[in-house]
């Protein structure tokens, strides 16, 4: 009977633990995104540069280089990570709204545990 109670016990804790990992990568998938979108230099940290220029709408060519980010008009969906101790792979749907402009994009979206926080290192579009 002790056996069977530390059983469930370690696999409670463990899904507890799983739980909290996909709260804490949905935040920084959060982040990742906002920081993609908006045009400065501070990106590095999060996303590498095949991902920046495959998400910032100025670098890929989807607006003109006056685009100024509004955090308002960008909606994330709900994240949707599956991970697996330091990686990560994310799905989730953003989109962004203004009078003059907007999208809606399915990703997919891979992250590994860098320096404390989750990195983006590739990304895909899904129809």
């Amino acid at each position: 009977m002790k056996k069977k109670k530390w059983i469930l016990s370690f696999i409670s804790l463990f899904i507890i633990i799983y739980i909290a990992f996909g709260f804490w990568i949905a935040s920084d998938t959060k982040l990742v995104l906002e920081k993609s979108l908006e045009s400065d230099d501070d990106y590095t940290e999060y996303m590498s540069q095949s991902f920046f220029d495959n998400t910032n709408l100025t670098a890929r060519g989807d607006t003109s280089s006056r685009f100024t980010y509004h955090p308002e008009n960008h909606k994330i969906g709900t994240v949707f990570p599956l991970h697996f101790f330091f990686i990560s792979k994310v799905f989730v749907t953003h989109e962004y709204d203004q009078p003059d402009f907007g999208f809606r994009e399915t990703l997919t979206i891979n992250l590994k545990l860098m320096n404390g926080h989750w990195y983006a290192s590739n990304i895909k579009f899904n129809p």
